[in-house]
């Protein structure tokens, strides 16, 4: 079903596209049964049933240059784990979600916690759009962690904690690791970050998946791809990500299946395909 889906979103998104494949493709196979038919006259392909197999022949080529998958599986070396690669919605998949959040684990939503982010989602969504719940649980996770107080931080927390410091929240029965990847601006509230920064935050998000997953698959979003402003492409932040998880999954497995889930405004930006080839090749 899910394949079906993938062709019909390939055909609404690209009709001009699949059309020209398939009269690109039909022209391509008239051509040569025409050569066939005039140098080697013994040959008759002519016809309904002939002109009936090349339009469906030309009209499957321009469905299939227009259809892509919209999940895969990368399998680790030497491991039980899966990395599956899917088009979706984080809240919606089964196990621990991983959520990236500013290294002042902000909660009040506006100037410090944009309400369009997965964080402001979470916000919003699972804590009702209270602070107050997800503020409980971030400081009794965070009792023996690092903080350094910004007093002149304008609005929002003043304890900042360092990057890669994480916490598991419930909401609704539901279990959410957040973890600090950018570091906010205690002026403008701006969150940033760059590759070493994602690179040392993934290291500690998992650290502690591998302690909190207990076998249950690990989501988690392109991160670096929303308000933290990292400016890569969507593939090197996905392939980034990858390598990180399978680099570390290879020292010590984390758990059986991490799923990164990729937002459907992607979709365009890349093909599954050319990823899964990529890391098959590894």
């Amino acid at each position: 079903m899910s394949s079906i889906r993938d062709l019909w979103r390939g055909l609404v998104r690209h009709p001009a596209k699949a059309f020209g494949y398939a009269f690109s493709s039909f022209s391509m196979i008239f051509t040569v049964i025409k050569a066939l038919n005039h140098f080697s006259p013994q040959i008759k392909i002519e016809g309904a049933i002939p002109f009936a197999a090349i339009v469906l022949t030309s009209l499957a080529v321009g469905m299939k240059k227009v259809w892509k998958p919209s999940k895969i599986d990368i399998g680790v070396a030497n491991c039980a784990t899966k990395i599956e690669v899917i088009f979706g919605d984080l809240f919606t998949q089964e196990g621990i979600r991983a959520i990236a959040v500013n290294n002042f684990f902000d909660s009040k939503i506006g100037k410090p916690v944009s309400d369009r982010s997965l964080h402001g989602i979470l916000i919003n969504n699972c804590f009702g759009g209270h602070p107050e719940p997800f503020d409980k649980q971030v400081l009794a996770q965070l009792a023996n962690a690092v903080a350094t107080e910004v007093p002149e931080k304008v609005e929002g927390k003043i304890q900042r904690y360092d990057i890669g410091t994480t916490a598991m929240l419930e909401a609704n029965k539901e279990r959410y690791l957040v973890f600090a990847l950018a570091q906010s601006d205690p002026q403008t509230c701006k969150a940033s970050a760059d590759v070493t920064m994602m690179w040392n935050a993934l290291n500690k998000l998992w650290e502690r998946a591998r302690i909190e997953c207990g076998g249950h698959s690990l989501n988690l979003p392109l991160v670096g791809s929303g308000l933290s402003g990292l400016g890569l492409p969507t593939r090197d932040l996905l392939n980034l990500i990858i390598l990180s998880a399978i680099t570390v999954t290879k020292a010590s497995e984390i758990t059986t299946k991490i799923r990164i889930v990729l937002h459907r405004d992607r979709f365009d930006d890349l093909d599954l395909r050319e990823v899964k080839k990529h890391w098959e090749e590894k």
